[in-house]
């Protein structure tokens, strides 16, 4: 049986019609779910992205450290007058949160702390500063139980005569050893290490002291001040 031409003809236009509209309708369908994509792919990102640094007057202080095979983490970061105003940015790491001196001091296993040189600092006034804001701070007990160990903070620097602007200098506590270890941009030892488990809590009295102005010692304590 023959169809009529006409009606051959409309099949077709039907045909092309449907066709038209499938791909009208997967061109909607792709317009729509390309914004969607691109959203996504930066959430992913932003989901994937970790903070790993806290900037405190320029330098980036990582969040994380590790002191003697233990995990520590950033407690606070803030900037110190240590010798100068803005001469140095210090932080402190702890194996958990402490937001007074006395958890801090008394706080079981490694701790650090990270002092960054601003600008170029002299040697010899670093470590008259360091010796100096422990006798403000500490006890006479403390004092006189480490005698030996200030005898070594003094010595800490004396191989050379300035610090450039940028070094860091890590101060480590080992629970393991009962040491304090200085080191110099993370691999350079300064000194051999301060045996004695008494004499960190008392370095620490250096940014957390009770003469030492607030604004350090909050920042240090990741408090407001």
């Amino acid at each position: 049986m023959n169809t009529p031409r006409s009606l051959r003809m409309a099949a077709a236009a039907g045909s092309a019609l449907v066709v038209s509209a499938g791909l009208l309708l997967v061109n909607v369908a792709f317009a729509q779910s390309a914004p969607a994509k691109a959203a996504d792919t930066k959430a992913d990102a932003a989901k994937s992205a970790n903070i790993d640094t806290v900037t405190v007057e320029g330098f980036d202080f990582p969040v994380t450290a590790q002191v003697g095979g233990q995990r520590l983490a950033l407690n606070g970061a803030g900037g110190s007058n240590i010798l100068s105003v803005k001469a140095t940015a210090v932080a402190l790491y702890l194996p958990s949160k402490a937001t007074t001196p006395e958890a801090a001091f008394v706080m079981p296993g490694a701790k650090r702390i990270t002092l960054v040189a601003l600008r170029e600092l002299s040697a010899r006034d670093l470590s008259s500063a360091l010796i100096d804001r422990i006798r403000q701070n500490a006890t006479q007990q403390e004092i006189e139980s480490n005698v030996m160990q200030l005898a070594g903070l003094g010595g800490v620097f004396g191989t050379r005569r300035s610090l450039p602007k940028g070094s860091v200098v890590t101060i480590d506590y080992n629970p393991a050893t009962k040491s304090t270890e200085f080191r110099l941009n993370g691999t350079e030892r300064l000194a051999e290490p301060i045996v004695g488990d008494s004499f960190f809590p008392m370095m620490m009295k250096v940014w957390l002291g009770p003469r030492i102005r607030p604004a350090t010692r909050n920042a240090l304590l990741g408090i407001a001040s």
